[in-house]
């Protein structure tokens, strides 16, 4: 196979197995051992390029366009200060562009668009979106609904499709989905959605482990807006301003304030700082 290797493409001996399903789009993703050989001044510089390879971002290109990530390799010398032989285990990237994303309804095109199974087969897909005031308003419904609905009850999966990514619809469910201001009333929204298969408590329990900016919002809103609200209904009520009925209207009113406003624990001002 041709290869880029040390700034150059090299004609590399090469062995191609079966290969593995991938987990985003269930096509079989090639995998192939590549054996080469390199002088001892060369050594420290394709061992560092090899072990960078190892993620995506910088997978080694081949001549026919297909990117390779290093799954392992190892290396010996062959005679002391003369040549290296390397033994490479390649594994083909595969390339996820998300044209755009449909559930709920909602027909989305994403920003930002990627996905990550874990090695415990968890499928987590993050996509940044801007729609129009209308479906902002209509994915807020959606988020808040799934998320009081079924709090502390079955988990709620819908169908997610990824047009150019796979034709099937995935069960998802929606995970931590964060938001900023944007105009005329919209907002942009960071979605993060969980895939049915493969979820479990440790994935959730993950998501609460990484739960910012809500974690910081909530504590410091729960805080300071208890503090004060005592004070004042304490303050009214001495002043006889307020009648014992009253400030217990107040404090139902205060026990039902996480059904109507948690959405705005994941408000943040920048959405890139979370992908």
């Amino acid at each position: 196979m041709m290869l880029k290797l040390l700034d150059q493409f090299r004609d590399i001996e090469s062995t191609e197995s079966e290969g593995k399903p991938s987990r985003h789009t269930g096509r079989f993703l090639r995998e192939v051992e590549i054996e080469l050989n390199c002088d001892d001044t060369l050594n420290a510089q394709l061992t560092h390029e090899l072990n960078a390879a190892r993620e995506e971002s910088a997978a080694l290109e081949g001549d026919d366009g297909a990117r390779w990530v290093v799954v392992g390799f190892h290396s010996y010398s062959v005679s002391n200060g003369g040549a290296w032989h390397f033994t490479v285990a390649l594994r083909e990237v595969e390339e996820l562009r998300a044209e755009s994303l449909e559930f709920l309804g909602l027909r989305l095109a994403p920003l930002h668009f990627e996905e990550s199974a874990d090695r415990d087969g968890s499928l987590v897909i993050v996509a940044a979106v801007a729609p129009g005031a209308e479906e902002s308003e209509t994915l807020e419904h959606h988020i808040v609904e799934q998320w009081t609905r079924n709090e502390g009850e079955a988990t709620p999966y819908f169908d997610l499709r990824r047009v150019g990514v796979q034709d099937e619809p995935l069960q998802v469910r929606f995970g931590r989905c964060l938001w900023q201001k944007g105009e005329g009333g919209a907002r942009r929204h960071l979605l993060v959605f969980v895939a049915a298969d493969g979820d479990d408590d440790d994935t959730r329990r993950g998501f609460v482990g990484i739960n910012e900016p809500r974690g910081t919002n909530a504590a410091r809103a729960a805080l300071q807006g208890r503090e004060v609200a005592e004070a004042i209904i304490d303050e009214l009520g001495l002043a006889g301003l307020l009648s014992q009925e009253a400030i217990e209207r107040i404090r139902q009113r205060g026990e039902s304030a996480w059904d109507k406003r948690f959405r705005d624990l994941n408000e943040t001002s920048d959405l890139s700082l979370f992908h």
